[in-house]
């Protein structure tokens, strides 16, 4: 089977995959191979447990799914996650994760200033979500709306014009629940994050 014939089932394929994924579509490790010498493929790394990752770098450049694939318990926050849900206007400059306390992820990456985030484990899933990337090339974990604009009076990385920006287009954007705001304050430490909240409003 040459490179050409092998292409349909290479685009099956997210962006970063894994050596079974690659198997589930047809392509074998030998055909692998074969599109790492053609240059279709290269071998991205070692993911959790040692497993094998492989990217098609012709078809995505998706860094945020490296590096979820690599760490799966990272989640996109804080100062990234208020630019995802256009609730503020500056690109992020800096790439926020959050992950459970004890998790280990380096604080550097080839193209990314990272700022981690430490959480307890139960407060770790409140606000979790997935997102399809811009080129659908796979899914990554962030904070949802609420869960963002909380973490934006938590976290000290964030300036305060980003968060009075956010909590304004937050509530008035479609993507304002009240409620839910409400019971993840609740459900987290620093209740004082919801004073902080309506003051913004108040001004």
């Amino acid at each position: 089977m040459d490179v050409d014939s092998l292409m349909p089932k290479l685009f099956q394929l997210n962006a970063i995959f894994t050596t079974s994924e690659a198997k589930a579509v047809g392509l074998s490790k030998y055909y692998l191979n074969k599109l790492v010498a053609a240059g279709e493929v290269a071998r991205f790394g070692t993911g959790r447990a040692g497993v094998q990752l492989w990217t098609n770098e012709s078809y995505s450049n998706d860094d945020f799914l490296a590096i979820q694939l690599r760490y799966p318990k990272a989640v996109i926050s804080g100062q990234t996650a208020l630019s995802w849900w256009h609730l503020i206007d500056r690109q992020f400059t800096y790439l926020d994760l959050t992950v459970p306390r004890g998790y280990r992820i380096p604080t550097e990456f080839e193209r990314h200033i990272v700022s981690i985030h430490h959480v307890d484990e139960r407060y770790y899933p409140i606000g979790l979500t997935s997102v399809r990337t811009e080129e659908d090339s796979g899914s990554l974990n962030i904070y949802d709306p609420e869960r963002s604009l909380i973490d934006a009076f938590r976290f000290k990385t964030i300036a305060k014009y980003d968060r009075n920006q956010a909590v304004r287009n937050y509530f008035q954007s479609e993507l304002c629940d009240p409620l839910k705001l409400s019971r993840y304050i609740n459900e987290l430490p620093g209740r004082s994050d919801l004073q902080k909240i309506t003051e913004v409003l108040g001004h």
